[in-house]
């Protein structure tokens, strides 16, 4: 639907410049996506939501002007690693989360938060900074006292990438809020962790009745290591009722903070004694046990 390019501006400064193609740049519905992600990004006073810093149309071709980012998407490396650690993903939340805290501020529901829209990219010093992208689905709530959503999309239409999905969104509900964000959070740490996402089928359909239908399951199946505290926080982040999550991305956030990585750390350390003690005990229960034998072998 939009071709991404690099460019260079007068001064040597490089850009990037998306185009959305001419067959797209018809149909109402793309065009206003497209100009809702020109708008939803650059409402949002975020180090972690990709800049836009101009929109137009050319040659009757909608384009916006972005920050150039040169780092890789965190769908590419899970692809190639299959999972992340215990520290690089909670890394990677913190930093998603605290780009939702302000697009959340803003009123904006970016609805359809995957890997493939978290960049990873050196920024500041920082190997792994996380920069949100695409605010093409994003929905922008009208200030109180307002009638309705400002939303592109029509009643009963699923919008959204299934693996990551919210119950609501799967069922076309048409007051999504934030609360949907932090489910596809949970999801993507899911997938961080384990190395699939909580939620899979053959196809699109049966996706979407299983996040409907089924309960998450305890990451802790196929990655036993994640510590007590960190599996809560994905089941709480999953819940398939709304009210159920955490309220907001702020709480959301200081929720994965307070867990952190020192806490983190010290579940496994414990965790680490603990199998320690009772290798310890088996062996000297075993040569307790030899002894035995031998004394009464030389009697």
């Amino acid at each position: 639907m939009g071709a991404v390019y690099e460019a260079e501006g007068p001064e040597g400064a490089r850009f990037a410049v998306k185009i959305l193609e001419r067959e797209w740049a018809k149909d109402e519905v793309a065009a206003g996506r497209f100009a809702r992600e020109a708008g939803a990004a650059s409402d949002v006073a975020s180090e972690h939501i990709v800049r836009v810093l101009e929109g137009g149309t050319e040659d009757r071709c909608p384009y916006l002007v972005m920050e150039l980012l040169r780092g890789e998407d965190l769908g590419k490396r899970l692809r190639g690693r299959r999972h992340l650690g215990l520290d690089e993903s909670l890394h990677v939340v913190e930093g998603m989360l605290e780009g939702l805290v302000a697009a959340h501020a803003a009123g904006i529901v970016h609805r359809d938060l995957k890997p493939d829209n978290v960049i990873l990219e050196e920024h500041g010093g920082e190997p792994d900074f996380v920069k949100i992208v695409d605010f093409g689905m994003s929905k922008l709530d009208r200030p109180a006292g307002s009638t309705a959503p400002l939303a592109l999309t029509r009643k009963g239409v699923v919008l959204g990438t299934p693996l990551y999905m919210s119950p609501e969104q799967a069922r076309a509900s048409s007051d999504v809020d934030g609360r949907s964000d932090l489910f596809a959070v949970g999801a993507i740490l899911f997938e961080c962790l384990t190395g699939r996402p909580p939620f899979t089928g053959e196809t699109y359909e049966q996706i979407l009745l299983r996040i409907c239908m089924e309960d998450a399951p305890d990451v802790r199946r196929w990655a036993p290591e994640v510590p007590d505290a960190l599996a809560a926080f994905v089941a709480r982040a999953l819940a398939r009722e709304r009210e159920d999550r955490f309220p907001s991305a702020d709480e959301m956030l200081g929720a994965v903070r307070a867990i952190g990585r020192v806490g983190v750390g010290d579940e496994r350390r414990a965790r680490r004694r603990a199998r320690t003690r009772v290798v310890v005990a088996a062996v000297i229960a075993m040569l307790a046990g030899a002894v035995v034998t031998l004394i009464a072998v030389a009697l």
